[in-house]
């Protein structure tokens, strides 16, 4: 089944309709939905706060500042893009690293506490695909989203073996078999496997003599593993790590742990023994910014994290209280919610669906507010760009100008989003095609001016 709708924003008119009424799979054109609800609520020019509480013993050298107690990690929920938008920056951990070194830290021995409650521990969405857990595109969300909860797997084909490390080198998972080692020059490829709640990784293919391949993988438990990363980017940081443990916030207690509330107190000076302080905040881009990643990228763990963050509940936000904002927000724009069923933030899940008006409906909606339009039209994939329009869509006349949403998934494709024609006039549209039989990688090469 095909469905197809486009409007002109600027006289109204519908200029093409197909099938607009019908429900269809949407792919990653949920996000369409998730991010624009996202920017509604809270606005482009929001940043969202990442901090370390400390608590315990200080004694303060000439040197620096030496901890023996208590550090909990306080994240946002956001996505961790600060390296994606600014390749070659430093990401969330080791940006905290580098801060707590700035602000006098020289040595911890203690306990790093990391505290996920302000997202329930839901796991997986409906519908997601087994076969997706060991890769990025398929990791859970969580409050640190750290990376993006992924790590890259690296294999080195060397004089006699492959070689696998990862990066960052903390990352705790174990090589239950690897690749093959293959000849120089000749092809390569690697797979990997891992099993749901496993920690064992099951790499699979061949790596060429001289060759180095990198793929990115899920890693299990991400807060926790969260916590091991950002030990090892504190020793990056020249700061002195001493015996020290990872623990997870308890989510059966209301404060759960060292003041995970978080403390009015702020610096070194306020930590006690008995009295908690803030020692490192660090904001997140804006929201625009944020939003403009994950859009172009089609990054799925980071949509599920701006999706909970609709919820208003302080903590234990949830999927299900998001979708509900996220529904609430379209019908307050105008889109028919009987047009809806969508059971998760990404459109990972075969079970998101939406019609052609829905979209068209939304994306109207959007051009017409005014603090809102731009930002969420930037934020969507352009061709020639970073993003899944890379290489799509070359051969657009002279002074026209598209941005969208694509989606992909298996015997799905769908495309939504913004036209301006060379004439200059503004065009709202969504394409979405369910039980492609054959691939659709035909329609998605790059194109060259006809004639």
């Amino acid at each position: 089944p095909v469905g197809a709708l486009a409007v002109s924003l600027d006289r109204g008119d519908t200029l093409l309709a197909l099938s607009e009424g019908r429900r269809l799979i949407t792919g990653s054109n949920a996000k369409v939905f998730t991010t624009a609800a996202f920017l509604s609520r809270f606005g482009p020019a929001a940043r969202f706060p990442t901090s370390l509480v400390a608590l315990g013993q200080v004694d303060r050298k000439k040197s620096g500042v030496r901890l023996k107690g208590d550090l909990v990690l306080r994240p946002s929920g956001v996505p961790d893009v600060t390296a994606i938008l600014a390749p070659g920056a430093r990401g969330l951990l080791d940006s905290l690293a580098v801060l707590l070194r700035a602000s006098g830290l020289e040595r911890f021995e203690g306990t790093l506490w990391v505290d996920g409650t302000l997202f329930a521990d839901e796991g997986y969405g409906p519908g997601w695909a087994v076969e997706d857990v060991p890769w990025s595109y398929g990791t859970v969300p969580t409050a640190v989203m750290a990376n993006g909860n992924a790590a890259t797997l690296i294999a080195t084909g060397g004089d006699k073996r492959v070689d696998l490390s990862f990066d960052p080198p903390e990352t705790p998972l174990e090589i239950e078999s690897g690749p093959a080692l293959g000849e120089a020059g000749g092809p390569g490829g690697i797979d990997v496997d891992r099993s749901l709640g496993s920690h064992a990784l099951r790499v699979r293919g061949v790596v060429p003599r001289g060759v180095t391949l990198r793929r990115q993988i899920s890693v299990p438990e991400p807060d926790s593993t969260a916590g091991l990363w950002l030990l090892g980017a504190m020793r990056r940081a020249r700061i002195d790590v001493r015996k020290a443990a990872v623990r997870l916030v308890p989510r059966d207690l209301l404060h759960g742990g060292p003041d995970a509330a978080g403390p009015a107190d702020i610096g070194w000076s306020a930590v006690r023994k008995d009295r908690p302080a803030t020692v490192v905040t660090l904001l997140s881009p804006p929201a625009a910014a944020l939003v403009g990643v994950v859009l172009p990228l089609s990054l799925n763990a980071e949509a599920e994290g701006l999706l909970r963050l609709l919820d208003p509940a302080p903590r234990e936000k949830r999927r299900a209280r998001g979708l509900v904002e996220s529904r609430r927000a379209a019908a307050a724009a105008g889109t028919d919610t009987l047009d809806l069923s969508l059971v998760d933030g990404s459109g990972l899940s075969p079970q998101d669906l939406a019609t052609p008006r829905s979209l068209v409906a939304w994306l109207a909606a959007m051009a017409r507010d005014s603090a809102l339009a731009a930002p969420f039209r930037d934020a969507l994939a352009e061709p020639g760009a970073l993003g899944t329009l890379q290489r799509r869509f070359a051969g657009l006349p002279p002074g026209a100008e598209l941005r969208a949403k694509s989606g992909t998934l298996t015997n799905v494709s769908t495309l939504s989003g913004y036209v301006t024609s060379a004439a200059g006039e503004r065009i709202a549209f969504a394409v979405m095609t369910n039980g492609n039989r054959g691939s659709t990688t035909w329609g998605k090469q790059p194109s060259t001016p006809a004639g």
